[in-house]
């Protein structure tokens, strides 16, 4: 057998330990740059092969803390502020009014970042609720964010961002709600009042029932990792965590047309999203 197929029977078993642990599935054509990203972690165990380090996390007793290195590696996603701004209007322009005009209780408008990477989208979806001074106008709102992420999470609780994560906010955004620190800007206090962050796996139920029902849920630009089999599981537990009438984003390149009837296309001004049936 050539390097070549071992490396490829070592990546099929590597990917079914990520897919049992995550629910990501990654595709054949995918073999090279997950191996890529892995190559570091066999040097840094003195391990000789793809075999030797599938072995590792499928039997080590440390193979729980090196799964969530593998996540940290795997799950990098390219994201920046404002991004798909269009759905962030309908947010707050159109979905929170909406709510807080049919709510006949007191308790806080919810808002659900799933896969939040580090931390670009919920803090966009904070800035605008401040610019929009939903706050002060007696709505009272509450924003989670969650990645399966340790070192995506740790970035957005810190909120330290280079020029690259701005390339579509207006600079207007930038000189208000950040600080300049060298080459680097961070967040202000005021917007990260707003949010609670946590390291989560989509999959893991015994986190997901403490969390709280909600009213809008993002979850964008993740369930394309996901296979059938995940995808259906994640959509129902959206559907799940949502309150009645609740509303659910994902990205421009996800779709749950001929997918599920739990959920139907709503259109926005702005922007498409889906309604919670039933």
């Amino acid at each position: 057998m050539t390097m070549e197929d071992h490396n490829q029977e070592a990546f099929k078993l590597i990917r079914e330990v990520i897919y049992q642990h995550s629910g990501m599935y990654f595709s054949d054509d995918y073999q090279k740059i997950l191996l890529k990203r892995l190559e570091k972690r066999l040097d840094f165990h003195n391990l000789s092969s793809f075999y030797d380090y599938y072995y590792y996390l499928k039997y080590n007793k440390d193979s729980d803390q090196e799964l969530k290195i593998v996540m940290n590696l795997v799950t990098i996603r390219e994201t920046y502020f404002f991004r798909e701004e269009g759905q962030l209007k309908a947010l707050v322009e159109e979905v929170i009014p909406e709510i807080f005009n049919k709510k006949s209780d007191p308790s806080p408008i919810r808002i659900w970042c799933a896969g939040c990477s580090s931390g670009e989208e919920p803090y966009s979806i904070a800035i605008l609720i401040l610019e929009q001074e939903l706050h002060q106008r007696g709505f009272n709102l509450e924003i989670f964010a969650n990645d399966i992420s340790q070192e995506a999470i740790q970035r957005a609780k810190i909120g330290e961002y280079m020029k690259s994560s701005f390339r579509t906010m207006p600079v207007f955004y930038r000189e208000k709600y950040f600080t300049p620190k060298g080459d680097k800007y961070v967040i202000k206090s005021e917007v990260k009042s707003l949010l609670n962050f946590s390291c989560m796996n989509l999959l893991d139920r015994n986190k997901l029932t403490f969390l709280p029902l909600f009213d809008a849920i993002f979850c964008r630009n993740v369930i394309i990792y996901f296979n059938k089999e995940s995808k259906q599981e994640v959509i129902t537990q959206f559907h799940k965590s949502l309150k009645k009438d609740g509303y659910l984003f994902l990205g421009h390149s996800e779709s749950l047309m001929d997918f599920t009837d739990l959920f139907k296309l709503k259109h926005f001004k702005n922007a498409l999203g889906y309604e919670k049936v039933g």
